[in-house]
């Protein structure tokens, strides 16, 4: 097991996430110090392409920082077959992480537990907010082409060469349906029309409310004979009206209970697959002063160090 903490906030709509990072790093090494051991920090990197991309918010910064830092680095993790638990600043991260796990086991299938209040499967043809953490799903998919923007030839020329970071000619293509999302609630009318036409497979959150055991049952046939199983969870899952330290807020999710029970059957039923585990969107500077987030944060945390301490 090795902590893996990526603090860059590239693709962030409100910043004070990477303070989470560190917060949460220091009292996991306190806990828990056998896993600072090889530990690997990511940190962001400035570049600029010399041309402005429209419709993705700090392209430039983006692409550089997962071409140069995050997936060489994450790369470097997945080699060694250290079992990483990685605590990102903001969900943008994800694809980078991804594409690192591809490009190291391109002749393998791949499948991802995505809990989270939102799809984060936009692309820069139809983003309305250019916000880079609601596009790493769209990213790895790169299955949307059209929208409300018009990206040009230069645009579209840098965005292909984003989503195909990495991977070596002839890796197998990321199938959606391996794609499993858990609490998603707020959604555009594209994502819908993609998660519908590409038939990915999405638990709401009354179902896993009603019978937990059972979606965990069901997510495990989604993703039978996949090889590999990545799990990332946006704190956002939990209701808006619960939990205050995230960047974008939803109603009516998860109550920090049944977080923890659908987290920790994920965690058990995909074990032997699972090659890590990541805690995203944690910021501690958006508090409301009301509710112990950090507590249930930290819980958390702490279930996924025990469940997987075991795991090389």
């Amino acid at each position: 097991m090795i902590l893996t903490t990526l603090t860059a906030e590239i693709g962030a709509s409100k910043h004070g996430s990477s303070v989470g990072v560190l917060r949460l790093k220091e009292k996991l090494l306190e806990k828990h110090p056998e896993i600072s051991e090889h530990m690997v920090l990511i940190r962001q990197k400035q570049c600029f392409l010399k041309d402005f991309f429209r419709f993705a918010k700090n392209f430039e910064d983006y692409y550089f920082f997962c071409k140069d830092s995050l997936i060489p680095s994450m790369r470097a993790v997945f080699k060694k077959g250290s079992f990483p638990i990685i605590l990102s600043a903001e969900h943008s991260g994800a694809f980078g992480i991804v594409q690192a796990l591809r490009s190291v086991h391109p002749n393998k299938t791949v499948g991802i537990l995505y809990i989270d209040a939102h799809a984060d499967i936009h692309t820069a043809y139809d983003s309305s907010s250019g916000n880079l953490h609601g596009m790493p799903l769209g990213m790895i998919l790169n299955k949307t082409h059209s929208g409300q923007n018009a990206l040009n030839a230069q645009e579209i020329e840098y965005w292909e060469r984003l989503c195909t970071l990495d991977l070596p000619k002839g890796a197998l293509e990321f199938n959606p349906k391996h794609l499993v999302y858990f609490g998603v609630r707020s959604t555009e009318t594209s994502e819908r029309k993609i998660i519908k036409d590409r038939s990915i497979p999405l638990f709401s959150v009354a179902e896993i409310r009603q019978n937990t055991p059972s979606v965990v049952a069901q997510s495990l046939k989604c993703l039978e004979g996949v090889d590999l199983v990545y799990l990332s969870l946006d704190i956002d899952v939990l209701d808006g009206k619960i939990f205050s330290s995230t960047g974008v807020r939803e109603n009516n999710g998860l109550t920090p209970e049944e977080l923890k029970e659908l987290l920790n059957g994920l965690l058990r039923a995909f074990k032997a697959r699972l090659v890590g585990v990541e805690l995203t969107e944690y910021n501690p500077e958006l508090w409301d002063g009301k509710n112990p987030d950090e507590e249930v944060i930290w819980g958390l945390l702490e279930d996924v160090v025990l469940e997987m301490r075991d795991q090389c």
